[in-house]
Protein backbone atom coordinates (compact mmCIF):
# COMPACT_ATOMS: atom_id res chain seq x y z
CA UNK A 1 0.00 0.00 0.00
CA UNK A 2 1.31 3.47 -0.83
CA UNK A 3 1.91 6.11 1.80
CA UNK A 4 3.93 6.31 4.99
CA UNK A 5 1.34 5.70 7.68
CA UNK A 6 3.67 3.34 9.56
CA UNK A 7 0.85 0.78 9.82
CA UNK A 8 1.84 -1.45 6.93
CA UNK A 9 1.89 -5.17 7.62
CA UNK A 10 5.00 -6.62 5.99
CA UNK A 11 5.23 -9.90 4.20
CA UNK A 12 6.53 -12.27 6.87
CA UNK A 13 10.25 -13.06 6.82
CA UNK A 14 9.42 -16.74 7.01
CA UNK A 15 6.75 -18.47 4.85
CA UNK A 16 3.29 -17.14 5.64
CA UNK A 17 1.35 -19.83 3.88
CA UNK A 18 -0.40 -22.37 6.07
CA UNK A 19 -1.39 -25.52 4.24
CA UNK A 20 -4.84 -26.89 4.89
CA UNK A 21 -4.70 -30.36 6.44
CA UNK A 22 -6.12 -33.24 4.44
CA UNK A 23 -8.93 -33.62 6.99
CA UNK A 24 -9.87 -29.99 7.58
CA UNK A 25 -13.09 -28.99 9.30
CA UNK A 26 -13.29 -25.90 7.10
CA UNK A 27 -12.29 -26.91 3.57
CA UNK A 28 -13.42 -26.99 -0.05
CA UNK A 29 -16.24 -29.23 -1.22
CA UNK A 30 -18.14 -29.88 -4.42
CA UNK A 31 -21.30 -30.76 -2.48
CA UNK A 32 -23.16 -27.47 -2.40
CA UNK A 33 -25.56 -28.82 0.22
CA UNK A 34 -22.59 -29.00 2.60
CA UNK A 35 -20.80 -25.76 1.82
CA UNK A 36 -17.74 -24.69 3.81
CA UNK A 37 -15.05 -22.03 3.65
CA UNK A 38 -13.65 -22.68 0.19
CA UNK A 39 -10.32 -21.90 -1.53
CA UNK A 40 -10.61 -19.18 -4.16
CA UNK A 41 -9.35 -21.42 -6.95
CA UNK A 42 -12.58 -23.44 -6.68
CA UNK A 43 -14.59 -20.27 -7.43
CA UNK A 44 -16.93 -20.73 -4.50
CA UNK A 45 -18.25 -17.87 -2.37
CA UNK A 46 -17.84 -19.16 1.15
CA UNK A 47 -16.25 -16.96 3.77
CA UNK A 48 -14.62 -16.89 7.15
CA UNK A 49 -15.75 -13.97 9.29
CA UNK A 50 -13.31 -12.29 11.60
CA UNK A 51 -13.89 -9.59 14.20
CA UNK A 52 -12.03 -6.27 13.92
CA UNK A 53 -9.41 -7.12 11.27
CA UNK A 54 -7.63 -3.78 11.69
CA UNK A 55 -6.51 -5.04 15.10
CA UNK A 56 -2.92 -6.25 14.94
CA UNK A 57 -3.43 -9.94 15.69
CA UNK A 58 -6.51 -10.01 13.48
CA UNK A 59 -4.63 -8.47 10.56
CA UNK A 60 -2.07 -11.28 10.66
CA UNK A 61 -4.81 -13.90 10.93
CA UNK A 62 -6.46 -12.36 7.89
CA UNK A 63 -3.18 -12.46 5.97
CA UNK A 64 -2.74 -16.16 6.69
CA UNK A 65 -6.35 -16.97 5.79
CA UNK A 66 -6.10 -15.13 2.49
CA UNK A 67 -2.75 -16.74 1.68
CA UNK A 68 -4.31 -20.13 2.40
CA UNK A 69 -7.04 -19.40 -0.17
CA UNK A 70 -9.96 -18.50 2.09
CA UNK A 71 -12.39 -15.67 1.50
CA UNK A 72 -12.49 -13.38 4.51
CA UNK A 73 -15.13 -10.94 5.68
CA UNK A 74 -13.95 -8.63 8.42
CA UNK A 75 -15.74 -6.22 10.70
CA UNK A 76 -14.51 -2.70 11.37
CA UNK A 77 -15.81 0.33 13.22
CA UNK A 78 -15.59 2.65 10.21
CA UNK A 79 -15.24 2.49 6.44
CA UNK A 80 -11.85 4.23 6.32
CA UNK A 81 -10.17 1.44 8.29
CA UNK A 82 -11.92 -1.23 6.27
CA UNK A 83 -10.89 0.39 3.00
CA UNK A 84 -7.29 0.65 4.20
CA UNK A 85 -7.22 -3.06 5.01
CA UNK A 86 -8.80 -3.98 1.69
CA UNK A 87 -6.27 -1.95 -0.29
CA UNK A 88 -3.36 -3.24 1.76
CA UNK A 89 -4.23 -6.89 1.08
CA UNK A 90 -5.03 -6.17 -2.57
CA UNK A 91 -1.55 -4.66 -2.98
CA UNK A 92 -0.24 -8.15 -2.20
CA UNK A 93 -2.54 -9.77 -4.73
CA UNK A 94 -4.96 -10.91 -2.01
CA UNK A 95 -8.35 -9.70 -3.21
CA UNK A 96 -10.79 -12.01 -1.41
CA UNK A 97 -11.23 -9.69 1.56
CA UNK A 98 -14.38 -7.70 2.24
CA UNK A 99 -15.51 -5.74 5.25
CA UNK A 100 -18.70 -4.72 7.00
CA UNK A 101 -19.11 -1.98 9.58
CA UNK A 102 -19.98 -2.93 13.17
CA UNK A 103 -19.77 0.30 15.14
CA UNK A 104 -21.17 -0.86 18.49
CA UNK A 105 -19.81 -4.15 19.81
CA UNK A 106 -22.11 -4.00 22.83
CA UNK A 107 -25.26 -4.02 20.71
CA UNK A 108 -27.09 -7.30 21.32
CA UNK A 109 -27.43 -7.87 17.57
CA UNK A 110 -24.14 -6.29 16.51
CA UNK A 111 -22.90 -9.21 14.41
CA UNK A 112 -26.17 -10.60 13.02
CA UNK A 113 -25.66 -9.20 9.52
CA UNK A 114 -21.90 -9.70 9.48
CA UNK A 115 -22.06 -13.48 9.97
CA UNK A 116 -24.66 -14.24 7.29
CA UNK A 117 -23.38 -16.90 4.91
CA UNK A 118 -20.12 -17.61 6.74
CA UNK A 119 -18.76 -21.00 7.73
CA UNK A 120 -16.38 -20.07 10.53
CA UNK A 121 -16.03 -17.08 12.82
CA UNK A 122 -13.01 -15.66 14.59
CA UNK A 123 -13.83 -13.12 17.30
CA UNK A 124 -10.73 -11.10 18.15
CA UNK A 125 -12.23 -7.85 19.45
CA UNK A 126 -11.92 -6.80 23.08
CA UNK A 127 -11.05 -3.44 24.64
CA UNK A 128 -7.51 -2.90 25.94
CA UNK A 129 -6.59 0.68 26.80
CA UNK A 130 -6.24 2.58 30.03
CA UNK A 131 -8.76 5.34 29.34
CA UNK A 132 -11.17 3.74 31.79
CA UNK A 133 -12.63 4.83 35.12
CA UNK A 134 -13.90 1.56 36.57
CA UNK A 135 -13.64 -2.23 36.04
CA UNK A 136 -16.93 -2.39 34.13
CA UNK A 137 -15.42 -0.19 31.42
CA UNK A 138 -13.38 -3.27 30.54
CA UNK A 139 -15.77 -6.01 31.60
CA UNK A 140 -19.08 -4.94 30.07
CA UNK A 141 -17.91 -4.46 26.46
CA UNK A 142 -15.78 -7.61 26.58
CA UNK A 143 -18.64 -9.80 27.81
CA UNK A 144 -21.33 -8.09 25.72
CA UNK A 145 -19.27 -8.33 22.53
CA UNK A 146 -18.62 -12.01 23.11
CA UNK A 147 -22.26 -12.77 23.87
CA UNK A 148 -23.32 -10.87 20.75
CA UNK A 149 -21.12 -12.94 18.46
CA UNK A 150 -22.24 -16.16 20.18
CA UNK A 151 -25.89 -15.36 19.49
CA UNK A 152 -25.12 -14.32 15.92
CA UNK A 153 -23.25 -17.57 15.27
CA UNK A 154 -26.27 -19.55 16.43
CA UNK A 155 -28.50 -17.72 13.94
CA UNK A 156 -26.35 -18.73 10.96
CA UNK A 157 -26.81 -22.44 10.15
CA UNK A 158 -23.63 -22.64 8.07
CA UNK A 159 -21.29 -21.87 10.97
CA UNK A 160 -19.23 -24.87 12.04
CA UNK A 161 -16.69 -23.31 14.39
CA UNK A 162 -16.22 -20.17 16.45
CA UNK A 163 -12.67 -19.23 17.50
CA UNK A 164 -12.41 -16.57 20.21
CA UNK A 165 -9.25 -14.67 21.11
CA UNK A 166 -9.04 -14.81 24.88
CA UNK A 167 -5.79 -14.17 26.75
CA UNK A 168 -3.20 -15.63 29.08
CA UNK A 169 -4.79 -13.10 31.44
CA UNK A 170 -7.71 -15.51 31.82
CA UNK A 171 -5.30 -18.21 33.02
CA UNK A 172 -2.54 -16.75 35.20
CA UNK A 173 -2.80 -15.56 38.78
CA UNK A 174 -0.24 -13.64 40.82
CA UNK A 175 1.92 -16.15 42.66
CA UNK A 176 5.40 -15.98 44.18
CA UNK A 177 8.02 -16.21 41.39
CA UNK A 178 8.96 -19.77 40.55
CA UNK A 179 6.09 -21.37 42.48
CA UNK A 180 3.54 -21.99 39.71
CA UNK A 181 3.24 -23.55 36.27
CA UNK A 182 -0.01 -22.71 34.52
CA UNK A 183 -1.67 -24.78 31.78
CA UNK A 184 -4.69 -24.53 29.50
CA UNK A 185 -6.78 -26.04 32.31
CA UNK A 186 -6.24 -23.12 34.71
CA UNK A 187 -8.54 -20.15 35.26
CA UNK A 188 -7.83 -16.75 36.79
CA UNK A 189 -10.32 -16.47 39.62
CA UNK A 190 -7.99 -14.14 41.51
CA UNK A 191 -8.68 -11.09 39.34
CA UNK A 192 -12.44 -11.62 39.44
CA UNK A 193 -12.37 -11.84 43.24
CA UNK A 194 -10.18 -8.74 43.50
CA UNK A 195 -12.52 -6.67 41.33
CA UNK A 196 -15.61 -7.87 43.18
CA UNK A 197 -14.05 -7.13 46.57
CA UNK A 198 -12.10 -3.94 45.89
CA UNK A 199 -13.90 -2.35 42.92
CA UNK A 200 -12.06 0.68 41.57
CA UNK A 201 -9.39 0.24 44.26
CA UNK A 202 -8.28 -3.06 42.74
CA UNK A 203 -5.03 -3.19 40.78
CA UNK A 204 -5.92 -1.95 37.31
CA UNK A 205 -4.44 -4.98 35.60
CA UNK A 206 -7.02 -7.04 37.53
CA UNK A 207 -9.71 -5.02 35.74
CA UNK A 208 -8.44 -6.16 32.35
CA UNK A 209 -7.69 -9.72 33.44
CA UNK A 210 -11.15 -10.07 34.95
CA UNK A 211 -12.71 -8.86 31.69
CA UNK A 212 -10.88 -11.50 29.65
CA UNK A 213 -11.71 -14.26 32.13
CA UNK A 214 -15.39 -13.36 32.39
CA UNK A 215 -15.77 -13.00 28.62
CA UNK A 216 -14.23 -16.41 27.97
CA UNK A 217 -16.25 -18.05 30.72
CA UNK A 218 -19.39 -16.55 29.22
CA UNK A 219 -18.55 -18.24 25.93
CA UNK A 220 -18.03 -21.68 27.44
CA UNK A 221 -21.17 -21.28 29.56
CA UNK A 222 -23.19 -20.40 26.45
CA UNK A 223 -21.98 -23.54 24.67
CA UNK A 224 -22.75 -25.72 27.69
CA UNK A 225 -26.26 -24.34 28.14
CA UNK A 226 -27.33 -23.92 24.51
CA UNK A 227 -25.52 -26.80 22.80
CA UNK A 228 -25.15 -24.99 19.43
CA UNK A 229 -24.52 -26.81 16.17
CA UNK A 230 -21.03 -25.28 15.96
CA UNK A 231 -18.12 -25.90 18.32
CA UNK A 232 -16.00 -23.41 20.25
CA UNK A 233 -12.23 -22.89 20.46
CA UNK A 234 -10.48 -20.23 22.55
CA UNK A 235 -6.90 -18.99 22.16
CA UNK A 236 -5.09 -17.61 25.23
CA UNK A 237 -1.85 -15.88 24.17
CA UNK A 238 0.43 -13.82 26.42
CA UNK A 239 1.90 -10.50 25.28
CA UNK A 240 2.82 -10.57 21.59
CA UNK A 241 6.08 -9.48 20.01
CA UNK A 242 5.40 -7.89 16.67
CA UNK A 243 6.93 -7.38 13.24
CA UNK A 244 5.51 -3.98 12.31
CA UNK A 245 5.21 -0.63 14.00
CA UNK A 246 2.79 -0.59 16.92
CA UNK A 247 3.09 0.84 20.42
CA UNK A 248 4.01 -2.60 21.78
CA UNK A 249 7.47 -2.51 20.17
CA UNK A 250 8.45 0.75 21.87
CA UNK A 251 10.11 -1.01 24.81
CA UNK A 252 12.36 -3.10 22.59
CA UNK A 253 13.21 -0.05 20.48
CA UNK A 254 14.40 1.75 23.62
CA UNK A 255 16.99 -0.99 24.15
CA UNK A 256 18.22 -0.74 20.58
CA UNK A 257 18.63 3.03 20.80
CA UNK A 258 20.46 2.86 24.13
CA UNK A 259 17.74 4.59 26.14
CA UNK A 260 17.68 1.68 28.59
CA UNK A 261 20.58 1.10 30.98
CA UNK A 262 22.66 -2.04 31.20
CA UNK A 263 20.87 -2.93 34.42
CA UNK A 264 17.51 -2.51 32.70
CA UNK A 265 18.62 -4.79 29.90
CA UNK A 266 19.85 -7.55 32.17
CA UNK A 267 16.83 -7.78 34.42
CA UNK A 268 13.68 -8.43 32.37
CA UNK A 269 12.34 -11.90 31.76
CA UNK A 270 8.84 -13.09 31.14
CA UNK A 271 6.45 -15.00 28.91
CA UNK A 272 5.85 -13.65 25.44
CA UNK A 273 4.97 -14.94 21.98
CA UNK A 274 5.47 -14.01 18.35
CA UNK A 275 2.33 -12.41 16.92
CA UNK A 276 2.74 -14.56 13.80
CA UNK A 277 2.57 -17.66 16.00
CA UNK A 278 -0.61 -16.34 17.62
CA UNK A 279 -2.15 -15.95 14.17
CA UNK A 280 -1.05 -19.44 13.15
CA UNK A 281 -2.68 -20.88 16.28
CA UNK A 282 -5.97 -19.22 15.33
CA UNK A 283 -5.89 -20.50 11.77
CA UNK A 284 -4.95 -24.05 12.75
CA UNK A 285 -7.57 -24.00 15.50
CA UNK A 286 -10.14 -23.14 12.84
CA UNK A 287 -9.03 -25.89 10.46
CA UNK A 288 -8.36 -28.95 12.59
CA UNK A 289 -11.42 -31.05 13.54
CA UNK A 290 -9.73 -32.24 16.75
CA UNK A 291 -9.29 -28.64 17.94
CA UNK A 292 -13.00 -28.26 18.71
CA UNK A 293 -13.91 -27.66 22.34
CA UNK A 294 -10.36 -26.81 23.44
CA UNK A 295 -8.36 -23.90 24.83
CA UNK A 296 -4.99 -23.20 23.23
CA UNK A 297 -1.94 -21.21 24.21
CA UNK A 298 1.52 -20.51 22.87
CA UNK A 299 4.47 -18.99 24.71
CA UNK A 300 8.24 -18.57 24.81
CA UNK A 301 10.58 -17.41 27.56
CA UNK A 302 11.67 -13.80 27.11
CA UNK A 303 15.18 -12.91 28.37
CA UNK A 304 16.65 -9.54 27.45
CA UNK A 305 20.09 -10.63 28.69
CA UNK A 306 20.26 -13.28 25.95
CA UNK A 307 18.81 -11.04 23.25
CA UNK A 308 21.54 -8.48 23.78
CA UNK A 309 24.08 -10.97 22.41
CA UNK A 310 22.39 -10.62 19.02
CA UNK A 311 22.85 -6.84 19.02
CA UNK A 312 26.36 -6.20 20.42
CA UNK A 313 26.70 -2.79 18.77
CA UNK A 314 23.53 -1.36 20.25
CA UNK A 315 23.09 -2.27 23.91
CA UNK A 316 25.66 -3.36 26.44
CA UNK A 317 24.59 -6.26 28.57
CA UNK A 318 25.63 -9.57 30.05
CA UNK A 319 24.59 -12.56 27.93
CA UNK A 320 24.40 -15.63 30.11
CA UNK A 321 23.45 -13.65 33.21
CA UNK A 322 21.13 -15.44 35.65
CA UNK A 323 17.54 -15.43 34.47
CA UNK A 324 15.03 -13.95 36.91
CA UNK A 325 12.75 -16.60 38.35
CA UNK A 326 9.31 -16.57 36.76
CA UNK A 327 6.15 -18.65 36.66
CA UNK A 328 5.71 -20.59 33.44
CA UNK A 329 2.88 -21.22 30.98
CA UNK A 330 3.12 -24.85 29.90
CA UNK A 331 1.28 -25.03 26.59
CA UNK A 332 2.86 -28.29 25.40
CA UNK A 333 -0.58 -29.85 24.91
CA UNK A 334 -1.57 -27.05 22.55
CA UNK A 335 1.64 -27.35 20.56
CA UNK A 336 1.17 -31.11 20.19
CA UNK A 337 -2.45 -30.85 19.06
CA UNK A 338 -1.69 -28.08 16.57
CA UNK A 339 1.67 -29.57 15.50
CA UNK A 340 3.49 -26.29 16.14
CA UNK A 341 6.87 -25.13 17.39
CA UNK A 342 7.04 -21.55 18.71
CA UNK A 343 9.28 -19.09 16.93
CA UNK A 344 12.41 -18.52 19.00
CA UNK A 345 12.72 -15.30 20.95
CA UNK A 346 15.88 -14.37 19.06
CA UNK A 347 14.23 -14.89 15.66
CA UNK A 348 11.31 -12.72 16.70
CA UNK A 349 13.61 -9.97 17.98
CA UNK A 350 15.73 -10.01 14.82
CA UNK A 351 12.66 -9.82 12.56
CA UNK A 352 11.14 -7.07 14.68
CA UNK A 353 14.38 -5.09 14.57
CA UNK A 354 14.57 -5.42 10.78
CA UNK A 355 11.01 -4.15 10.58
CA UNK A 356 11.86 -1.17 12.79
CA UNK A 357 14.91 -0.38 10.65
CA UNK A 358 12.83 -0.47 7.47
CA UNK A 359 10.43 2.06 8.95
CA UNK A 360 12.95 4.43 10.46
CA UNK A 361 13.13 6.56 7.31
CA UNK A 362 9.35 6.76 7.23
CA UNK A 363 9.25 8.08 10.79
CA UNK A 364 11.74 10.83 9.92
CA UNK A 365 9.64 11.76 6.89
CA UNK A 366 6.45 11.87 8.95
CA UNK A 367 8.16 13.98 11.63
CA UNK A 368 9.38 16.44 9.01
CA UNK A 369 5.88 16.74 7.56
CA UNK A 370 4.46 17.61 10.99
CA UNK A 371 7.15 20.24 11.65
Amino acid sequence: MSGSSGREIPCPPYPARISRPAESLISSTSDLLFTQVTPQHNHQHDRASQGIPHGYIASWITLYLLEAGYRVRGTTRNAAKGQWMQEMYASRGLKDFEYVIVSDLENANAFDEAVKGVDAIMHTASPFHWNVAKPDDFIKPAVAGTESVLRAASKEPRVKRLVITSSYASILENRDPGTATFTEDDWNQQSIDAVEKEGTEAWRMHWYRASKTLAERAAWKYVEENKPSWDLVTVCPPTSREVALTSAVANWYSYLTGEKTTEDAIAPAGILCDVRDVARVHVKAMMLPEAGGQRFGIATLHEHSELIAEFPKTVKGQPGAPVPTINWFDCSRSLKTLDMTPTSEVSTAVDMTKSLAERKAGWAEAKAMKA
